[in-house]
């Protein structure tokens, strides 16, 4: 597939999801201006080493430290000696590789330690300014990339679903909204998704990703004053299970929706 930003190089690669009906969970890699945007999981470093080695890199970002971001930061590592920069609050957790569950390796694969330096406010490449915007919701530490003269928003996993009905663990909903909030004041079109792709109407998506939030927001606290539990309303608002609910043992699941508004 062909994009049309002469200055921004796009890699996609594919996991199959062992899902009933197999699903493919898409991995996108940009590098813009010798800046390279996450590194993707391990279990694309075959399938993504031309694209590494067709590019100049000068410059790795990680928008987050989840596997599927910063798997294969360690073997890229090895590989060019640039800096990579990642959340003040994550360098200490880069440095030890996590105990992963079995459907997180199985799906991304490892993420072996590896070092990183704190963070700019900005990242400066020979052609392009990236504003670097704290975003947590999907991982507490998480940061988007911002160059307003070009209208291009990094994202990471800030998009991914518009209307989530399953969500992570660790993710919190009303962080979401709030980094949604932030993000919908600034100046951009075009918003490149780590496992959506590249959106023209990014803006116009994350706005709907805004609205669906708020609205299951003011429908968890109004049933809350009525005196429902999260459990219950959880039934309510999501009464069919997600396939990955069973798959990833609960650590997917409508209630961690609920419970974070």
């Amino acid at each position: 597939m062909k994009y049309n930003w002469p200055d921004i190089a796009v890699w996609r690669g594919m996991r199959e999801m062992p899902w009933n009906r197999p699903f493919m969970m898409k991995v996108y890699l940009y590098i813009v201006d010798g800046l390279l945007i996450d590194t993707g999981p391990s279990t694309l470093a075959r399938e993504s080493s031309d694209f590494f080695n067709s590019h100049p890199i000068q410059q790795v970002a990680l928008t987050h430290i989840h596997e599927d971001h910063a798997g294969m930061a360690a073997y890229l590592q090895e590989k060019i000696k640039v800096p990579f920069y990642l959340h003040d609050e994550s360098i200490a957790e880069a440095l030890v590789e996590p105990q992963l569950s079995a459907y997180r390796l199985n799906f991304w694969g490892r993420r072996p330690a590896f070092k990183a330096q704190p963070m700019p406010d900005v990242i400066k490449c020979s052609r392009y300014s990236f504003q670097v915007i704290d975003t947590p919701g999907h991982h507490p530490h998480h940061k988007a990339f911002l160059e307003s003269e070009q209208g291009w928003l990094f994202s990471g996993d800030l998009l991914v679903t518009i209307k989530p009905r399953s969500v992570f663990s660790g993710e919190n909903m009303s962080a979401m909204i709030s980094s949604l909030e932030k993000l919908d004041k600034m100046d951009f079109d075009t918003v490149f998704c780590s496992h959506t792709g590249p959106r023209n109407n990014g803006r116009q998506v994350l706005k709907e990703k805004l609205d669906y939030l708020l609205g299951l927001k003011d429908k968890v606290q109004s049933l809350r004053k009525q005196g429902w539990h999260d459990e219950e309303i959880d039934r309510y608002l999501f009464p069919e299970s997600s396939p990955l609910d069973n798959i990833t043992e609960g650590d997917f699941s409508s209630l961690n929706i609920v419970s974070t508004l």
